[in-house]
């Protein structure tokens, strides 16, 4: 099995593609053989979330988050979002978000640390951009 055929069973696994129907955003920007790439030790995750529902999230090894930003895709007032977060201060950063330990909104392994958040408009994967 190719790397991009194994890529593309995680995320369907994963429910993303749905998820990504769902939410309004073109799937093809995460099956493409780049996003495969540059994607692949990312853990993949939909967690539905209290205040806007379901989330995709993709979640690169904590150890390298100051320089590969963990993702998240979701709903808010009608318009798709897309969160970029990185553990250092980015430039277009201009948000903060640290979640308790005890949350169960958000991926387990980004919990208790400081993120630097900004809202890109740009819906494709921050790595492509």
């Amino acid at each position: 099995m190719s790397n991009l055929s194994k890529f593309l069973e995680k995320i369907k696994n994963s429910k993303i593609l749905d998820t990504a129907k769902d939410l309004g955003i073109n799937c093809e920007i995460f099956t493409n053989p780049e996003i495969s790439e540059l994607y692949s030790n990312h853990e993949w995750i939909v967690i539905k979330n209290s205040q806007v529902g379901s989330v995709i999230n993709a979640v690169p090894d904590i150890s390298i988050a100051d320089s590969v930003p963990w993702e998240e895709w979701f709903l808010m007032g009608g318009n798709v979002h897309h969160h970029i977060l990185f553990k250092k201060k980015y430039s277009k950063s201009n948000m903060t978000w640290k979640g308790s330990l005890d949350d169960n909104e958000h991926p387990k392994q980004v919990l208790g640390i400081l993120w630097h958040v900004y809202n890109e408009k740009n819906v494709n994967p921050y790595l492509i951009l």
